[in-house]
């Protein structure tokens, strides 16, 4: 996902309300204090949210057939709506879940498959123009809906408790595409609306209960919840576009539990030194994620896979990974990270400028070309270096900052006026097709919300990342090394470090829990540090 650069009966439920509300009426309100410096979230709609802090919120919101379980650090799957894993078909192309009773919406309505076939209609509508469409356009009839020319894929069967998906063809990830937040529970009658329906209700421990854009966000717990996950917060409050020094020393103070976003580069020394690393207040976690520069092959200027190549030797990947601060990270080049199979350690290009061998491959070649950032100080200060870097080789950059909503709502616009897109990407799940197919598989560009910044759409490759994506086992592992060699050396972006998540908490936190598909910490694990 995009990474910023610094996720019962009615009377029943009616009783556990009043037993709620007599706890409550006894006590003060448990409240996890939340702040996201320097930026916004852009949507909560499961259909279009699509970011790092935006995930995170939606891991307690959402109620998914499969999901990852909250303790082990591993991404190991395990059932939650569904009632065990799906009977799968001997050719592997059909997938049927039953459901388990009891899971509801806050505002009390039923889970049922019904819910879950909605999220999938929604993904695949061109109204809607969902990111998702990418995950699950396997599915049989998938085309037609994304044609326009049908509501509900073939692939997708409702009857009952019981969904059915059929795919095209096998696919081995599909399970994990299945359980990503796109495709949480809704309520069937959940409208299609390309700006995002972002207050609705939540089948998780916690619903979204108020958004307000750029300023705040509030998470109460759904009293109908039906599940085992821990409600151990009355709400999570969450400001938006808070300073980011601010921020720190709110968290400091005790003010604020946590920020979603980062830390100043400054801190992160001191912060090592009072606390150490994961032994209470600071938390280091390494990501299964990758800091790149998309280069757009859509506009004149790197459409040239020489050109491209004269910028992956023009950067400093140690000055860029440096800026985030200690604990940052590691330089690195490569399309897959350390931990997605198909991953193998090579070194294509250095980590600090070869200027002779960039000129020679841009062959005299110059011009002025835009580069798109965050407005946070860690994505200015590499949006400098990154210009330093190419005027060493003939290159001008104008650079242009946004807040980190803004930036990917830009560069995910197709025929938006960029020619590079400064930006990270952390995993929706532990798979290589995650990195190549998603980000650089040409046939799902669309009007918008695109993640292929590069506007990369090479029909060899795609044949490739097709023909990579039907494998299982030590096959695919080995189509895909194939592919992360032969896709950074055309440089369609330009990878500079693999990222870690940082961390600090107040005082008052305990329960630290990483989750390996939340990111960092787990914000439902979390409770309140007995005294």
């Amino acid at each position: 996902m995009r990474l910023a650069r610094h996720l019962v009966v009615l009377a029943g439920a009616m009783f556990l309300l009043a037993a709620g509300a007599q706890a409550d009426s006894d006590a003060s309100p448990r409240i996890l204090r939340l702040n996201v410096a320097d930026t916004a979230v852009q949507f909560l709609d499961p259909a279009l949210n699509y970011d790092f802090i935006g995930w995170r919120l939606e891991f307690a919101t959402c109620a998914r057939l499969l999901s990852y379980a909250d303790r082990p650090r591993e991404a190991r799957l395990v059932p939650e709506v569904a009632r065990g894993f799906p009977l799968v078909s001997r050719d592997g192309k059909r997938y049927t879940f039953r459901l388990r009773r009891g899971f509801r919406f806050s505002d009390g309505s039923a889970v049922t498959a019904a819910s879950f076939a909605r999220a999938v209609e929604r993904a695949l509508d061109p109204r809607q123009q969902s990111p998702a469409a990418s995950f699950i356009g396997d599915l049989l009839g998938a085309d037609r809906v994304l044609a326009g020319k049908a509501t509900r894929p073939r692939g997708l069967r409702v009857a009952g408790d019981t969904i059915t998906f059929v795919l095209s063809e096998p696919r081995a990830d599909f399970l994990s595409r299945l359980s990503m937040p796109f495709f949480c529970a809704v309520p069937p009658s959940l409208e299609v609306d390309p700006k995002g329906v972002n207050v609705l209700p939540g089948a998780g421990p916690y619903y979204i209960a108020s958004f307000e854009a750029d300023r705040s966000i509030v998470l109460r717990r759904n009293p109908f919840y039906g599940g085992t996950r821990p409600q151990r917060w009355d709400e999570m409050r969450v400001s938006l576009n808070v300073d980011v020094n601010q921020s720190y020393l709110q968290v400091r103070r005790g003010e604020v539990d946590l920020d979603l976003s980062g830390l100043p580069p400054s801190a992160h020394g001191p912060l090592t030194k009072q606390y150490k690393l994961n032994r209470g207040r600071y938390f280091v976690t390494p990501g299964q994620t990758i800091a790149y520069i998309a280069l757009n092959t859509s506009r004149p200027f790197f459409r040239d896979a020489s050109v491209r190549q004269a910028v992956a030797f023009a950067i400093d990947r140690t000055a860029l990974m440096r800026v985030g601060g200690l604990n940052a990270g590691l330089p690195n080049d490569q399309i897959l990270p350390p931990g997605i199979p198909g991953y193998r350690p090579r070194t294509i290009y250095p980590n600090r400028p070869d200027v002779a061998r960039a000129k020679a491959l841009l062959a005299g070649k110059s011009g002025t070309i835009v580069l798109y950032a965050g407005n946070d100080p860690v994505s200015r200060s590499q949006a400098e270096i990154v210009r330093v870097n190419l005027q060493a080789i003939g290159i001008t950059v104008r650079v242009r900052t946004f807040p980190f909503a803004v930036q990917i709502g830009k560069a995910g616009t197709r025929g938006d006026p960029f020619d590079m897109n400064l930006i990270g990407w952390f995993a929706d799940y532990p798979d290589p097709y995650d990195f190549i197919n998603v980000l650089l598989y040409g046939k799902t560009i669309a009007k918008a919300n695109n993640v292929n910044t590069a506007y990369f759409n090479d029909p060899g490759f795609n044949a490739k990342m097709e023909a990579a994506s039907r494998l299982a086992g030590a096959p695919r592992a080995r189509a895909y090394a194939q592919l992360d060699l032969e896709l950074t050396r055309s440089a369609p972006f330009v990878v500079f470090g693999n990222l870690t998540t940082r961390e600090f908490v107040s005082a008052r936190l305990g329960c630290p829990m990483t989750n390996a598909t939340a990111g960092g910490l787990n914000l439902v694990m979390l409770c309140e540090r007995k005294n």
